[in-house]
């Protein structure tokens, strides 16, 4: 006889439904479900029903209960992703070196290897049959309308399968899909084993392998499945019961009205903020029936952060990224400064991020954490352009140059001295030594993984005995990950094999990417914080979902880069298209069965909200007949106020007066008192700079910088036109650029630096063809500083300017600026002359109205005076678009534009005090003063 299908409706408890099945059985069972927290709550039902302790059912998911079969019945061993992706490498280098496109090592190949190792188990999870694959393979042979290297993999997937899996067999190891296969294969009566039942608990999509087993077990008579839905409204339930060759009860679902509130906030924190709103009034009780839901684990924290305000009785059961924590944030900031690394020289940004780390800055060198702090602000502050020391400006430093730099030794030992103890500078200087040897120099010249393993034991070590790490929670779980990866590390079959050092980095970081740090709450009393899947199967009666955008909810996962789509559903591997399928399904479950919904969502340019709350507010309007049916409540934080009437006024006194007079002044000094006369004022007279700080990411002005360095030593003084067109130059051209990308400390270490490169060398394609059929002789000097001197009145006033390039043209000179973005079309607005004709209406806001620049007429008139030869063409570079944006001068204008200049010269030097303007405050908040001058 065989087993039992039982389904429920939504409407109905899941979790009360199992427990009341269960609750007077006496055989021996086992519970299998998606995911832990389903037996959590189920024992607690069953707590309630005995009214007293019980020994607990056995449970396991459904991978967890494939283990033990395979282990209690075989010799086999589970095997790590490096494992598995090594013995993989080495049978592809081996086998097919021309699938490793020109000869990768391992290291530059593991994002394809860990592809193609889910391929594979995708193809064991679905037991993909040899003859789809011979199919595939035929195909491949003609060809598929794909990349070449994909067409060669998909000619040898048969083979490539079949060996690496014979290789595994042979060395008795074992992964997630061999060991759904090999399951699937044994008798009944191992699978089961002792168990009289085995119940599985609301199942939505499972893989072939998963089905064959189940049915193996339900034709057996041991097999109880419970499902969760109706199979009309749900293919997947619908094809289970095809599967099991079993006919589908009419399930008849009340279909309750649950209360809805939908909500809109800014961002994450203002979401957070709502959602305490929205409980502070909750009692224990109603708490205990309260969930709420971050799908996306980025706006966790901001959620937690606001409640633990009110509350202390909440769970979280979520998955929290592990690059968040500052262990992880230091591992991997060693990890870059390896990376990175020249010869014997560190980059400044990497050594300035490690002592940073909010870690490191905590270790008690000398048992007093004050060391650590000290060292690491002098460091930063020495090898800041502004220091004046030895080390000021260095993008890349040795120790050496830092251990002999007795400035900042002395410094170190007399700040310490003050601010604890004395310290002599030979005890400063074996803590630096200490710091060096263990967080960097330790790192250096690695040719193994298991010689890697040993010394982040060692760092970890360190780490732990000097600071607080085992007094938070996230550093102690990340810690447990990073344990995980190091002891795969040592022992994997790749531990021994030498690589280059960069390699072995490299290999490091692939592994602690993406990794995710498991909130598993145990308590079950009080408000639930979760994960979407870790609603699985519970029932909440208020329901709160927060970042509800269509990004995150339904998170629908990528297709497999590896392979095209189309070729995946052909092998009737469709797991990616019925993403969607399985995360409504979830989403649907949930809701029916609470009283109160909440949806909150971002309102903001940059993100849509889910198709989720689109689909339930479009019935909404439908059922009604009325557009205005669900109301969305729009949420905001207070705002900060962008403008005070205290600090907006700096008298000129005649020390700033003079200092002015004897000023030379630049586009950028002119262009930031247009902007604003207290940007000038902080950024020229009292020299706040708001450069780039060590330590800061990757911007949009580094991307300038490389591409202007590239073109100045590309495009350089005397090149030809007539060169251009030639073969060499072009390929000198390339070249460079991609010596120049690949040297660059900006690009080396991010991940998404193939993507920056792509775009980086179609621009600049553009840029040479455009260069090719522009008219000029040569280029006549680049990145070239000049000097010159301006009348105004009975004063005269310094000028400079650094042109990034100037052509010799068939009649005169050119003058051109790169920019990497252009906002604008045209220099010179069709009202330039209706505004500026009279000088009596010069004025900051007419002159921003009637140009959009006035760096080219600048350069133009030091150029001129400085070297007295004529320009007779201006241009700004949009290096996006290969196009150039031609400054007119004709019709007065540059002229025009020289009194403008003179202008604002006069106007900066004038008795005036420097004021916030009250027609620009819209920007301020993106000002790097804004909080100096409130």
């Amino acid at each position: 006889m065989p087993g039992k299908i039982i389904n429920i409706a939504f409407d109905e408890n899941v979790i009360d439904f199992c427990a009341d099945y269960i609750a007077n059985k006496k055989h021996k069972i086992a519970l299998i479900a998606g995911g832990k927290r389903t037996f959590l709550f189920l024992k607690k039902r069953l707590a309630k029903s005995f009214g007293k302790a019980f020994f607990p059912y056995d449970s396991f998911t459904n991978e967890e209960f494939i283990e033990k079969i395979i282990f209690e019945n075989t010799q086999l061993t589970k095997i790590s992703e490096i494992s598995a992706a090594f013995i993989l490498y080495n049978l592809v280098r081996d086998t097919y070196p021309k699938l490793l496109n020109g000869e990768k090592t391992f290291a530059q190949s593991m994002g394809w290897l860990f592809e193609l190792l889910t391929f594979i188990e995708q193809l064991n999870l679905e037991k993909v049959s040899n003859a789809k694959l011979e199919n595939i393979k035929n195909n491949a042979e003609i060809g598929y309308d794909v990349p070449a290297n994909v067409n060669d993999l998909l000619k040898n997937i048969l083979n490539i399968r079949e060996e690496f899996c014979k290789i595994l067999e042979k060395e008795q190891h074992t992964l997630r899909g061999l060991n759904f296969l090999k399951v699937e294969n044994m008798d009944v009566s191992k699978i089961v084993g002792d168990y009289q039942e085995i119940i599985m608990l609301a199942p939505f999509y499972l893989a072939k392998t998963e089905l064959e087993i189940l049915k193996k077990i339900y034709l057996a008579g041991k097999l109880t499945v419970i499902l969760h839905g109706n199979p009309k409204e749900y293919e997947i339930l619908k094809d289970f019961y095809k599967f099991f060759e079993v006919q589908p009860p009419e399930i008849n679902s009340i279909q309750k009205k649950y209360n809805l509130n939908i909500y809109s906030g800014l961002d994450d924190q203002s979401q957070g903020a709502l959602i305490k709103n929205l409980i502070k009034d909750f009692s224990s009780e109603k708490l205990d029936k309260t969930v709420i839901v971050v799908p996306d684990a980025k706006g966790l924290q901001s959620v937690i952060s606001e409640i633990s305000n009110i509350t202390d009785k909440f769970n979280v059961s979520a998955g929290f990224n592990a690059d968040k924590t500052s262990l992880f944030s230091l591992i991997s900031t060693i990890v870059e400064s390896q990376i990175s690394k020249r010869e014997n020289s560190y980059y400044a940004k990497n050594i300035v991020k490690v002592l940073s780390n909010p870690l490191m800055k905590n270790m008690r060198f000398l048992s007093n954490s004050a060391v650590a702090r000290i060292i690491a602000h002098k460091i930063e502050e020495y090898l800041s352009a502004n220091s004046k020391s030895m080390l000021s400006g260095k993008n890349f430093v040795s120790f050496h140059e830092i251990l002999d730099c007795e400035e900042i030794i002395s410094d170190m030992s007399s700040t310490i001295t003050q601010a604890w103890e004395y310290v002599s500078a030979e005890k400063v200087k074996k803590v630096l030594e200490e710091i060096f040897e263990t967080f960097f120099t330790s790192l250096e010249n690695i040719e193994t993984l298991e010689c890697l393993a040993k010394q982040l034991l060692k760092i970890i070590k360190k780490i732990y005995s000097l600071s607080s790490i085992g007094s938070y929670s996230l550093n102690v779980d990340a810690l447990e990950i990073l344990m995980v990866v190091i002891k795969d590390i040592s022992t994997c079959q790749a531990a021994k094999a030498k690589f280059d050092t960069e390699d072995i980095l490299n290999i490091f970081k692939n592994l602690i990417r993406n990794k995710k740090i498991s909130l598993l709450g145990t308590p079950l009393a009080g408000l639930q914080l979760l994960g979407f899947l870790e609603t699985r199967n519970l029932s909440f009666e208020n329901v709160f979902i927060v970042g509800m955008t269509d990004s995150s909810i339904p998170g629908v996962k990528r297709t497999y880069a590896l392979i095209p789509k189309e070729i995946m559903f052909s092998l009737g591997l469709k797991r990616v298209k019925k993403e969607f399928e399985i995360q409504k399904y979830h989403f649907y479950r949930l809701i029916s069965a609470a009283k109160n919904v909440s949806f909150i969502y971002p309102d903001n340019e940059k993100e849509e909200r889910s198709r989720f709350i689109e689909s339930i507010v479009w019935s909404e309007q439908f059922k009604n007949k009325n557009i205005d049916a669900v109301q969305v409540k729009k949420f905001a934080l207070p705002k900060i106020a962008v403008y005070s009437k205290t600090k907006r006024k700096y008298e000129k006194t005649e020390e700033i007066k003079k200092y002015l007079k004897n000023l030379s002044y630049s586009y950028s000094k002119i262009d930031a008192y247009l902007k604003c006369e207290l940007n000038f004022y902080f950024k020229y007279i009292l020299l706040l700079d708001d450069k780039t700080r060590i330590g800061e990411e990757l911007s949009a002005s580094n991307i300038g910088d490389f591409i202007h360095n590239f073109l100045k030593n590309t495009f350089c003084r005397n090149t030809l036109k007539e060169t251009l067109s030639s073969q060499k130059f072009e390929e000198k051209f390339y070249s460079n650029l991609e010596n120049s990308f690949a040297e660059s400390v900006f690009f080396k270490s991010r991940e998404d630096a193939f993507i920056i490169k792509e775009v980086l060398f179609y621009r600049m394609g553009n840029f040479l063809k455009s260069e090719k059929e522009r008219n000029f002789e040569k280029v006549y000097d680049c990145e070239k500083q000049f000097f010159s001197e301006i009348h105004i009145v009975e004063n005269i006033y310094k000028l400079d300017c650094r042109i990034d390039r100037i052509d010799k043209t068939n009649t005169n000179f050119a003058i051109l600026d790169y920019k990497t973005k252009v906002s604008y079309d045209k220099i010179i607005t069709g009202k330039f002359f209706e505004l500026l004709d009279d000088a009596n209406n010069f004025n900051v806001k007419n002159i921003k109205a009637a140009v959009a620049s006035l760096q080219l007429p600048l350069y133009k008139f030091v150029f001129e005076k400085a070297c007295g030869f004529q320009v007779d063409f201006l241009g700004i570079y949009d290096l996006r678009k290969a196009k150039i944006v031609e400054f007119p001068l004709l019709d007065r204008t540059y002229e025009k534009c020289i009194e403008l200049i003179k202008y604002v010269i006069s106007d900066i030097n004038s008795d005036k005090p420097f004021e916030m303007s009250s027609t620009e405050q819209q920007y301020c908040k993106d000002c790097n003063y804004f909080n100096i001058c409130r």
